[in-house]
């Protein structure tokens, strides 16, 4: 596994033109669909919305803090030995500015994690006891990710009038504790739950064989896999608790859909906002090249508002505002902390390493 440190005296790589155009290309659509839709959507009653909300937005940012708080627990969890001169909440703040990079950064979570890992480093954690934990910690949200994209999938079909009941449901809720309980055989037994993507790999590489970053990406797969079998068998109530913690900071971004909506006066469950928050995750999964995913929330925020049937043509338009304010707030904070934390422990002395980040 290559740590920050091996960063150290190399430069930071270029970008191909390639990559930067098409990057450069999906901001300006992001835009383009931000101006498109704004301007066929009736804007009278917007700022309305958005002055009745006034100290209401505090209670959106405390869900939010619910949330991020949750997943820093969860990562806390996936340390083999935490750090005992660590605390919960130093532990937040590393992890807000290295999530607010990733908000800003063409390269997401590997620019965020890799400053994750100096910060800690600074804090006196070895560079290999924070990559293995950002890793484990990285695979369980997106672990927990996948389960509520599933249950969203049910949802779905429920909009779309596809016989969905009871016995449906059960039937979902089933399945997905099999695919659980199977996976945590995978790691029980030492299988391991990423060897069928490996195995695919491998295949792929059969008729490539001169293609050095699928052999690379094979190794990164099997020591992930170790990395995580490892943990499960050693760590095993902590594995599980992690993950509950994973899963459950992302119905908390539903709880900030229900919210939102409940104080502009618009009906909605919180099952239809679970389902636009799985809508909006597959949206920003897929549109993960954009920076910020400027334009492709704002649009998966309009079709999934729709898809549920939440009245108003605007609402979209009131609901981007708000969630991108509160996006706004915690990269704001993520960036204070990192000043702060620097003017504290003294100059960064991994200028390298932060420029490849």
């Amino acid at each position: 596994m290559k740590l920050p440190s091996d960063l150290a005296g190399t430069p930071a790589p270029r970008q191909s033109r390639a990559r930067i155009a098409a990057r450069a290309a999906g901001l300006l659509l992001g835009i383009f669909l931000i101006y498109w839709f704004a301007s066929r959507s009736p804007l009278e009653g917007i700022w309305e919305q958005l002055k009745n909300f006034n100290v209401k937005f505090l209670l959106l940012i405390a869900v939010t803090f619910i949330a991020y708080m949750m997943v820093t627990i969860a990562w806390k969890l996936s340390f083999y030995r935490y750090p005992g001169h660590l605390s919960t909440m130093q532990l937040f703040l590393m992890r807000q500015i290295g999530e607010s990079l990733a908000q800003i950064n063409p390269t997401n979570v590997i620019a965020g994690d890799a400053l994750k890992a100096v910060l800690l480093k600074r804090r006196r954690v070895p560079y290999k006891d924070s990559i293995v934990s950002l890793t484990i910690s990285r695979f369980l949200v997106i672990l927990s990710a996948l389960t509520i994209i599933a249950i969203g999938a049910y949802l779905f079909f429920d909009r779309l009038k596809i016989r969905a009941n009871t016995v449906s449901l059960t039937a979902t809720i089933a399945i997905l504790v099999a695919f659980l309980i199977f996976l945590l055989y995978r790691l029980g037994s030492g299988k391991g739950v990423l060897s069928p993507a490996e195995r695919v790999l491998t295949l792929i590489g059969r008729r490539f064989p001169d293609s050095g970053r699928i052999e690379k990406t094979i190794d990164k797969l099997k020591e992930v896999d170790g990395e995580l079998i490892d943990f499960y068998r050693t760590r095993k109530i902590r594995f599980i608790a992690a993950f509950l913690l994973s899963f459950t900071s992302w119905l908390m971004g539903a709880m900030e859909f229900y919210v939102i909506l409940y104080f502009l006066g618009l009906k909605a469950s919180f099952l239809s906002c679970v389902a636009i928050e799985v809508g909006v995750m597959v949206f920003k999964g897929l549109g993960a090249f954009v920076p910020g995913q400027i334009g492709i929330e704002e649009y998966a925020s309009k079709i999934m508002l729709e898809f549920v049937n939440v009245p108003g043509a605007g609402v979209w338009i009131t609901v981007s505002i708000l969630r991108r304010a509160r996006q706004l707030f915690w990269i704001g904070l993520g960036f204070i902390a990192f000043l702060f934390i620097v003017r504290v422990t003294g100059r960064i002395d991994d200028g390298n390493t932060l420029h490849n980040a």
